[in-house]
C-alpha cells in the first residue's frame, strides 16, 4: 500500500472509473453522509469528494451491514445518538435504492467494456496467419485504452516476448522486445507470470519497479510502474500472455482494468485457436493434394505400359502325337545370383527392361512399339527413362551397359 501511496504523490493517479450521472454521485454523497452521522455521531466528518464506482459501492455495502448489525443488537448506539429506528430503516432503504442504481451504473460500464473489447478485435477479423495475428495482437489490445501492450509466449517452459506496442515509439517497443528475449526467465515460483500458468487467472502488478517477482530486465526497460497480464489459453493450455499499462497517462492500473483485458485474451485466444487451425487444415490439404498429383501421375505412367502378348507372358505351343496342342517348355530365362536382385531389376521397371532387351536386338522405336503394341511416343518416352537411369548418353552406351549388368549376374552354365 506504501508503494501505491507513494506513486500517487509522485504523480500517478490510481485507475478509477467515475460515476458519470451528477444526480447520482449527489444521491451516493448525501446517503453516505447520513450513515456516517447515523454511525458515527454528528460531529462525523462530511464528505469531500464523491468516490468514484467501485468504492462507492463498497461504502454503501459496509454502511448497510454496520445499520443492520445495529439494529440487531438493539440499537442502544444508534439511539443514544437521537436517531429513531425509522429512521435508521429509511436510511438503509435509501441504500438499498442507492445500490440498485450503482449495479445499473456498473452493468452499463460492464457493457461499455464488452464494446471496446469487439472494437479491439475487429483489428483481428482480417488477420488469416498466425504471425500476422501475433503482429497486430498488441495493436488490438491497446484499443482498450491502455497504452502500452506487448504479447509473449511460453516456449519450453519460459517466458518469451513476442511482440510489443508503444504508440510513436518503436525503438522503444523493440528495446523491451529484446530485453526479454535476451534475458528468457523460466516460470517458476520467483516469477508472477507463473501464477497466471497455474491459476488460470489475470494479474495485477501495483508497484512493478520494486516488486522482486517481476521479469527485472523488461521492467528496467520499459520504465513500467503498474501493470495487468492476461493468459492467453488455447485447449486449455496457457500458451502466452499480454501485458498492458497506463505509462503515458500516468496512471496505476486497477480492477476493472484487469478483468477488461482478461476479456480481451479470452476472446483472442478463440480467434488465435481458429487461425492455427485453419493454417494446419491449409497446410494438410496442400500436402494432400501434392500426394494426389503423384499418385495421378504413377498411375497415369503405370497405363501407359500396355499389356501385350510376348514370349515373356505366353508360353510356346506345341503339338504331341495325338495332336493335342499344350504349352512348351518354358524358355531359359536369366537369373540373378541367389541372394540378390538383378542391377538392372533395381533399375528398371519390367517395361523398359522389355524395351532395353529390344533396344539391344537392334529395334528401332517403331519396331519396339509394334513389337509391344504401344505408341511411338511411348516407345520413345520408356528410351529416355532408360538412358537417364543407366546414365547413358545414347542408345549404343546404353546397350552396352545392359550387356555388362546382365553379364554380371547369370548363372554359370
Amino acid at each position: 500500500m506504501t508503494s501505491k501511496i507513494a506513486a500517487v504523490e509522485d504523480g500517478w493517479s490510481p485507475s478509477t472509473q467515475a460515476i458519470d450521472d451528477a444526480g447520482l454521485r449527489a444521491q451516493v454523497a448525501e446517503v453516505l453522509g447520513r450513515a456516517a452521522r447515523v454511525l458515527e455521531g454528528a460531529d462525523a466528518p462530511a464528505e469531500e469528494e464523491s468516490p468514484d464506482l467501485s468504492s462507492a459501492c463498497s461504502r454503501i455495502d459496509d454502511a448497510t451491514l454496520a445499520l443492520t448489525a445495529s439494529l440487531r443488537s438493539g440499537g442502544s448506539s444508534i439511539r443514544a445518538r437521537g436517531t429513531t429506528r425509522d429512521e435508521v430503516v429509511d436510511l438503509m432503504l435509501d441504500l438499498r435504492d442507492v445500490a440498485a442504481r450503482l449495479g445499473e451504473a456498473q452493468e452499463v460500464a460492464r457493457q461499455e467494456s464488452f464494446g471496446r473489447v469487439r472494437d479491439a478485435m475487429a483489428l483481428l477479423r482480417g488477420v488469416n496467419t498466425v504471425e500476422q495475428m501475433l503482429d497486430q495482437a498488441p495493436i488490438a489490445a491497446a484499443r482498450l485504452g491502455f497504452d502500452r501492450t506487448f504479447i509473449s509466449a511460453i516456449q519450453d517452459s519460459y517466458f518469451v516476448p513476442r511482440t510489443c506496442f508503444i504508440k510513436g515509439d518503436t525503438e522503444w517497443a523493440a528495446a523491451v522486445v529484446r530485453a526479454g528475449q535476451d534475458q528468457p526467465r523460466r516460470l517458476d515460483r520467483t516469477l508472477l507470470e507463473t501464477e497466471m500458468v497455474r491459476r488460470r487467472q489475470p494479474i495485477r502488478v501495483l508497484d512493478a519497479q520494486n516488486d522482486p517477482r517481476v521479469h527485472r530486465e523488461i521492467a528496467d526497460v520499459s520504465m513500467s510502474r503498474s501493470y495487468v497480464a492476461a493468459p492467453v489459453i488455447v485447449q486449455d493450455k496457457v500458451i502466452g500472455f499480454v501485458h498492458a499499462d497506463y505509462y503515458a497517462q500516468r496512471r496505476l492500473v486497477g480492477a476493472t482494468d484487469s478483468d477488461l483485458l482478461w476479456m480481451f485474451t479470452e476472446a483472442f485466444g478463440f480467434a488465435y485457436e481458429r487461425i492455427a487451425y485453419g493454417e494446419r487444415i491449409a497446410a494438410l490439404r496442400s500436402s494432400y493434394m501434392r500426394t494426389m498429383a503423384d499418385a495421378e501421375r504413377n498411375f497415369a505412367r503405370a497405363i501407359e505400359e500396355e499389356i501385350s502378348f510376348d514370349e515373356h507372358l505366353v508360353a510356346p505351343q506345341h503339338a504331341d502325337e495325338d495332336g493335342v496342342s499344350r504349352p512348351a517348355a518354358p524358355m531359359p530365362m536369366h537369373r540373378p545370383v541367389s541372394g540378390e536382385r538383378s542391377a538392372l531389376d533395381a533399375l528398371l521397371t519390367r517395361r523398359e527392361l522389355e524395351v532395353l532387351r529390344l533396344m539391344a536386338s537392334g529395334a528401332t522405336n517403331d519396331g519396339i512399339a509394334s513389337r509391344l503394341v504401344i505408341s511411338h511416343g511411348t516407345a520413345k518416352t520408356h528410351v529416355k527413362h532408360i538412358l537417364r537411369k543407366l546414365s547413358a548418353a545414347n542408345r549404343a552406351e546404353a546397350v552396352s551397359r545392359y550387356f555388362q549388368l546382365e553379364h554380371r549376374t547369370q548363372i554359370p552354365s
